[in-house]
């Protein structure tokens, strides 16, 4: 059984070798914002983690599944020649089932997305984002289920084929509060790119125009706030009213399709190596057997 030291080391070493947020394929070039022209991009996601034990220790807690689904949509808005502000809303939720471990049928967020983008010279660009909302079970929503995570990222443009990013994450209530490092975009052959950032570092081979194969990992999760009775209601009152951990670790391989200019759809399957829930304030780690999972998404802009 991991530790609470081991299942945080891999989210320390993903983030010395990623940044953030991965930037999507056929958006804007990833040193400069977009230009002109209010474009809407959007994005919904779908995934589902299959069924495995969960313990609590030594203590079995039955076998667990969840799904998760997400829609998220923003707009970049042009400031001038060199910067721009991004505006947008995302929406995301975890169901959980089939366990008797101390964890909510559910949780959620939904958030602003804000941020804004400036290119400082032909190699340099930065960018800030906050995404300020509600992360919670969604029982009794009130002060103490907001949140505002927030991230930095510096590109830095050495080639065409080869783009450096240095980032930091920074949630407060995390039981990681603040992650960063270096990741890199590279094109290391013409229909080979290496994209090493969070949430989804992996290797991409084009198929053809339309098709990109790929393999790698993925990271989900994030931190919420339970009830103000969630702990009572099962008998550990000292549960009440804190803030829960939930993450997942996957490898696996896929396939995205670019449909036309304005959409594309993909789809993964793999394993999950690692799927955790932790009460850091009360010292509480729910830890997952591995399990296949599957996830799909379909995006675009118009």
């Amino acid at each position: 059984m991991l530790t609470r030291t081991t299942l945080k080391l891999p989210l320390f070493l993903l983030g010395l070798i990623a940044t953030w947020a991965a930037p999507r394929a056929g958006a804007q070039t990833i040193t400069s914002p977009r230009g002109p022209g209010g474009a809407f991009d959007w994005q919904a996601r779908y995934a589902s983690g299959g069924s495995a034990d969960i313990a609590e220790g030594s203590r079995p807690l039955g076998p667990i599944r969840h799904f998760h689904t997400a829609l998220e949509g923003s707009t970049t808005l042009a400031l001038g020649k060199d910067s721009a502000a991004i505006v947008g809303l995302g929406w995301r939720r975890f169901d959980f089932s089939g366990s008797i471990a101390d964890v909510p049928d559910s949780l959620s967020s939904i958030a602003l997305k804000l941020g804004y983008s400036r290119t400082l010279s032909p190699q340099w660009s930065l960018r800030a984002e906050i995404d300020p909302g509600i992360y919670s079970d969604f029982e009794d929503v009130g002060s103490d289920d907001f949140s505002a995570p927030f991230g930095l990222r510096a590109i830095y443009a050495s080639s065409r084929e080869l783009q450096w990013a240095f980032a930091l994450f920074v949630d407060s209530r995390s039981s990681v509060p603040v992650i960063g490092g270096v990741g890199a975009r590279w094109q290391f052959a013409p229909k080979w790119t290496l994209l090493a950032f969070l949430p989804e570092p992996r290797v991409e081979y084009a198929a053809s125009e339309s098709l990109r194969i790929f393999a790698g990992a993925g990271m989900r999760g994030g931190t919420f706030r339970v009830a103000e009775d969630f702990g009572r209601r099962r008998g550990r009152a000292q549960l009440d009213n804190q803030d829960l951990d939930f993450r997942e670790i996957t490898v696996g391989a896929g396939a995205r399709w670019e449909i036309s200019r304005t959409l594309s759809a993909g789809v993964t399957l793999g394993w999950m190596l690692d799927r955790r829930f932790e009460y850091e304030n009360r010292d509480l780690l729910l830890n997952g057997d591995g399990a296949p999972a599957l996830s799909f998404f379909v995006g675009g802009s118009f």
